[in-house]
């Protein structure tokens, strides 16, 4: 070999070493950086191998690495995942088309010791590597999903709290709402016991007509306890399909339980073109009415026979308002700057709760709630929500 041949074969010697290091140190690097990522990161291939397992995976899954390389991602997916993993893949294999792949979103994992968790899922495609590879980011949401059922169940509490302050201050309304009832039950019972000392066959028929009087009596006693048990149970929030016309109206019936709305005329103005029906808890709803119409009344204390109107409308095809309009005094610019602040109140008996809980189960319907001035006095209060025309499609055909 000669020294021209030798000093070249050196060099490329040489050159081989320091691009193998070159390869390792950057191979190193990766690996350090994905071990320091927060967020678990795995790497399958076509078959779902697990290939890739870094450290915030390992922690997240309470599995090391060499406990799940070369095993199916299954493993770390609790039912129904697991069963639908292979038929995502085979399915994008085939035909190209992604169902997970390219997009996040929420789903379960499985720890090692059975425990099954949410997470937040986004899958890629590796391109350009040696064969088919995926990559997913996972990302543990145990915590904000905690924070967000504590914080339905801290409004579930606050909104029973205000409903048991609501119906605290109806007292006297639910006495002479039930005392009616009572009353007249009482007056036939005495009637009918007169009839039968008579001893006559036309008594005997008209006692006959007398108890069906004292049994319709019963039934509406009946009817207001179950209104009013029904408003202030403490409940899981459950939302349904209603119709808001028939939700505001038993509304109204509810609210007259309050005796100082019989001094006043409610007029209660509904859309009828195309009904409104809605995907709402229907006693949160009720329960936001309810105070505004009591707010209502309040502010028109002084004004005996003044009109509180109720009405409904769409604001577009989605989108429907109901609003409670007083003609009271009205609200000065302190009072306007703080309404829907907690604990903030005009009332000298008031709790303050009752507008911020509304502001809240409004907010949590996708809608909101807001007021304006009325001319030449009072204030209307409008909360808008989220709804479908009743039979839609039906109409449309």
């Amino acid at each position: 070999m000669s020294a021209s041949d030798s000093t070249n074969l050196g060099r490329f010697l040489s050159d081989s070493s320091e691009r193998k290091e070159t390869i390792e140190d950057a191979n190193e690097r990766l690996i350090a950086l994905l071990n320091a990522a927060v967020d678990g990161l795995v790497i399958i291939d076509k078959k779902g191998t697990i290939e890739l397992f870094n450290s915030a995976a390992q922690e997240m899954f309470l599995y090391s690495s060499q406990e799940v390389l070369g095993k199916n991602i299954k493993m770390l997916m609790p039912a129904p995942f697991s069963r639908e993993h292979d038929t995502y893949l085979s399915s994008y294999m085939t035909s190209g088309q992604a169902k997970i792949i390219g997009t996040g979103r929420k789903v379960k994992g499985k720890k090692s010791n059975g425990e099954e968790f949410p997470i937040f899922l986004s899958v890629g495609e590796v391109k350009g590597s040696s064969h088919i590879q995926f990559v997913g980011i996972i990302r543990d949401i145990s915590e904000q999903e905690r924070d967000k059922m504590e914080a339905q169940d801290n409004r579930n509490r606050l909104s029973h709290a205000s409903r048991l302050s609501s119906m605290g201050e109806l007292a006297a309304g639910i006495a002479h709402e039930m005392n009616q009832p009572l009353t007249a039950i009482s007056s036939y019972a005495q009637a009918s016991k007169r009839l039968l000392e008579s001893g006559s066959q036309q008594s005997i028929e008209k006692v006959a007509a007398t108890l069906d009087k004292i049994c319709d009596q019963a039934i509406r006693a009946s009817d207001v306890i179950d209104r009013l048990r029904t408003f202030v149970k403490k409940r899981i929030s459950q939302r349904e399909y209603v119709d808001l016309n028939e939700l505001i109206t038993k509304t109204v019936k509810l609210a007259k339980v309050d005796t100082r709305i019989l001094d006043h005329e409610v007029i209660v103005k509904l859309e009828s073109i195309k009904e409104p029906e809605l995907l709402v808890d229907p006693v949160q709803i009720q329960q936001v009415l309810l105070n505004l119409i009591r707010n209502g009344i309040d502010s028109m204390e002084h004004i005996k026979g003044a009109p509180l109107i109720i009405k409904s409308q769409w604001l577009s095809d989605e989108l429907i308002e109901v609003s409670v309009s007083d003609c009271g005094l009205g609200m000065d610019a302190q009072t306007i700057g703080s309404i829907f602040n907690p604990f903030f109140t005009t009332k000298e008996s008031g709790m303050g709760m009752g507008l911020s809980v509304s502001q809240t189960i409004i907010h949590a319907h996708g809608g909101r709630i807001y007021f304006e001035a009325n001319h030449p006095s009072g204030c209307t209060f409008s909360f808008h929500l989220p709804a479908t025309a009743k039979n839609q499609e039906n109409t449309e055909n």
